[in-house]
């Protein structure tokens, strides 16, 4: 019989008898089913073997047998929703549950850690917010940079290990003179939907990038051969190889902007191809015709779980868990089979132990951990009338200075937190020294202020962050506290991503964290001259000084350091924080290793079986 049939008449007999045990006969039964004894003794053994039913059976005809009808309608919704889920079906798991998406939720908390089956080997990690915009050349935060870089090539690529420029999809480069380089491309390059790469898909892709600031030099690419381009610049550049290694320089097809869904769906040459990417997960699959070595892990989904802390299930979920399969060897999830990252969770949860089957406990050992390369910061924004003399910038760095701050966060998490007067954990800035001033006093608040206030005697500070952030809220929390004690009250806005990154907000303050991808010092560089939102004020709003110190960064006659220690002087830009990042995986996970950008390789890693 075929599976729809036999649940139709279980269904029957359930609504009938519901759950509790009855006492029955093999001819009542047969008589409710409307088929013969033969046929119900059949059907019965089949529910048995299923996991449906308890049927202890009296032998001799007219004698009662117990009947119990195990399974509700949703747990059979759930069940099959579950084998769907294992044979990878994540879209059609999710249609078939219809309206009682509720369901999904203990589905996916049973599939987190890995598996491995016919040597097929799949690593699950939780995750708190779904990746709708996987787009190079867009504002993206710093899980879609590392995805990016596992779905994308571009030109030339970052050794981490070393910290050097290597070859990519061009595999030799040279400069032919000071303005003219040429790039020789591998031949035969795939992208994820079956089409070789051409000279026109790399043309298409460093024509787009060349509108950015920090390409801003590049002047004609041209096909000087099936597979190998000219690059002409305006000035010269002789770090034109490790600039093509930004994500901005990605690779994509050149009909990339008519495919209507390609920020979710993207398409590139790297060595995973995003094979589901909705509310409920991201599934990325090794890219078998990947150029360089096929990635070890077969494939690796990020579950979308928005509260990691919430470890109880309602009663109907609970309810609704799908039945234990004997044939089934998954991993019952548990800290120690658990993929876990810090990004993924607030401090102050993971502290008070709320996630701690993910997470383990807080006394327990991280597999990698290190202060993060970048961290969180203030940005005093230009346009902002009470920022206009460093006097009144220093008077909000001593008010919301990170020391102050780090003794107001909870006691159990402080040791989390790094108070940093730059971005790098090796640098060491601060701002010019000299007087503070007030910015709210009565010969400061203009009537055309930005701010309005929400007492006659008590001005407005805006501040602006992007939402979806697990610790924003507790960090603007304790500066509201400190301001309110000046007599300012802080207000909030919180924005989206690419609003937040390109500055679209009338506010007086941004709050924001960034991390650096090795090589670091550079890409501190990139992120001050490159970031639409840092450029609008990092200089005080004059773009002519921005110019400048992007050609001289460009010609290397100011560093980013240097470059660091005059922005974090002047105090438009107010590092807080730096924050220890960690990492928990499996045991069997072997080649893990934490990044700066918070996660790991996946092309690396795989599982050791046991």
């Amino acid at each position: 019989m075929s599976g729809r049939r036999l649940e139709q008449q279980y269904l029957k007999l359930r609504h009938h008898f519901g759950s509790q045990a009855v006492m029955t006969t093999l001819q009542e039964l047969a008589d409710r089913l409307f088929c013969t004894r033969r046929h119900m003794r059949n059907l019965l053994t089949q529910m048995q073997a299923l996991g449906w039913i308890t049927w202890q059976a009296e032998p001799g005809r007219g004698h009662r047998s117990m009947l119990q009808l195990l399974r509700s309608e949703h747990q059979l919704l759930s069940d099959k929703a579950d084998k769907l889920l294992d044979s990878g079906q994540f879209s059609e798991a999710i249609n078939l549950l219809g309206e009682e998406k509720q369901l999904i939720a203990p589905l996916l908390r049973a599939k987190l850690g890995y598996s491995i089956r016919a040597d097929h080997q799949v690593l699950r990690v939780p995750y708190y917010r779904t990746m709708p915009n996987l787009y190079p050349g867009t504002p993206l935060r710093r899980s879609e940079l590392h995805l990016v870089r596992q779905i994308f090539s571009g030109l030339t690529r970052i050794n981490e290990e070393k910290g050097e420029v290597e070859a990519d999809l061009a595999h030799h480069w040279r400069m032919l003179d000071p303005l003219h380089w040429r790039f020789y491309l591998r031949p035969a390059i795939q992208f994820h939907d079956g089409r070789t790469l051409s000279a026109a898909d790399v043309i298409a892709s460093l024509n787009r990038c060349a509108r950015l600031p920090l390409f801003s030099h590049i002047e004609q690419i041209s096909e000087a051969g099936a597979l190998s381009i000219n690059i002409r610049l305006s000035e010269p550049d002789n770090r034109l190889p490790l600039l093509l290694t930004n994500i901005e320089a990605m690779i994509l097809p050149a009909d990339h902007d008519a495919r209507s869904d390609f920020a979710s769906m993207p398409v590139g040459t790297g060595p995973y191809l995003v094979a589901e990417n909705d509310d409920w997960h991201l599934r990325l699959k090794a890219f078998d015709h990947y150029f360089g070595y096929r990635a070890l892990l077969d494939e690796v989904e990020i579950l979308m779980w928005p509260d990691l802390t919430s470890s109880s299930l309602p009663a109907a979920q609970k309810s609704a868990a799908p039945s234990p399969d004997p044939n089934r060897k998954e991993k019952a999830i548990s800290a120690e089979t658990a993929t876990w990252l810090s990004s993924s969770l607030s401090d102050v949860d993971y502290a008070a132990g709320l996630a701690a089957g993910f997470t383990g406990k807080p006394s327990d050992e991280f597999r990698e951990m290190f202060l993060e390369r970048g961290g969180y910061f203030l940005l005093c924004d230009s346009r902002s009338p009470y920022w206009q003399n460093i006097e009144q910038r220093r008077w909000l760095r001593e008010t919301l200075s990170p020391h102050s701050l780090l003794q107001q966060l909870v006691e159990s998490i402080r040791h989390f937190w790094v108070p940093t007067g730059s971005l790098l954990p090796s640098w060491f800035h601060c701002m010019i020294p000299g007087e503070s001033e007030n910015p709210f006093t009565s010969e400061h608040v203009t009537t055309g202020q930005s701010a309005v206030a929400h007492k006659p005697d008590m001005p407005v500070l805006k501040l602006a962050y992007h939402e979806q952030h697990p610790e924003y809220d507790m960090l603007t929390r304790l500066m509201a506290q400190n301001l309110a004690e000046k007599g300012v009250r802080l207000e909030i806005t919180e924005l989206d991503y690419t609003d937040w990154a390109n500055g679209n907000a009338e506010v007086d303050l941004w709050l924001g964290t960034v991390n650096f991808a090795v090589p670091e010092i550079w890409n501190v560089g990139v992120w001050l001259l490159g970031t639409p939102l840092l450029r609008h004020s990092v200089s005080g709003g004059d773009p002519l000084l921005l110019d400048d110190w992007l050609r001289s960064w460009r010609n290397e006659s100011l560093s980013s350091e240097q470059l660091m220690r005059r922005i974090t002087g002047s105090g438009w830009l107010q590092p807080l924080f730096h924050h220890w990042m960690r990492l928990k995986g499996p045991e069997q996970a072997k080649g893990i290793h934490l990044n700066n950008l918070g996660w790991f390789d996946f092309k690396s890693t795989w599982m050791e079986p046991e």
